[in-house]
């Protein structure tokens, strides 16, 4: 979900697991285009009137080694490979629509 999504449905706490180097390198960096383009940054301030955000990826890495933190890995690499697959199907889909603008 954008970030404008985000503060316009009043989340007060944020959590996200991929960061939006990720996203741009997936090939879906809107939000960051957008707040360049605007404001001339390369992204939101992590805690501001809106909201605190955190990303999930900085506290499992924070974690003491451990099975915990091992089990956590093993689901965001889970996770990253279906994002990837879901990525490449929106990037084919997206080229193959005539009428995508």
């Amino acid at each position: 979900m954008c970030i404008s999504s985000i503060v316009w449905s009043g989340f007060k706490r944020v959590y996200y697991l991929f960061p939006y180097a990720a996203t741009r390198a997936q090939g879906i960096p809107h939000d960051i285009d957008i707040m360049h383009e605007l404001w001339d940054v390369e992204s939101y301030r992590k805690r501001n009137k809106f909201c605190a955000t955190a990303c999930l990826l900085d506290l499992i890495n924070a974690l003491p080694d451990g099975a915990e933190k091992s089990a956590l890995l093993v689901s965001v690499e889970r996770l990253t490979t279906e994002y990837d697959t879901l990525s490449k199907k929106y990037h084919s889909e997206k080229a193959e629509n005539v009428d995508n603008s």
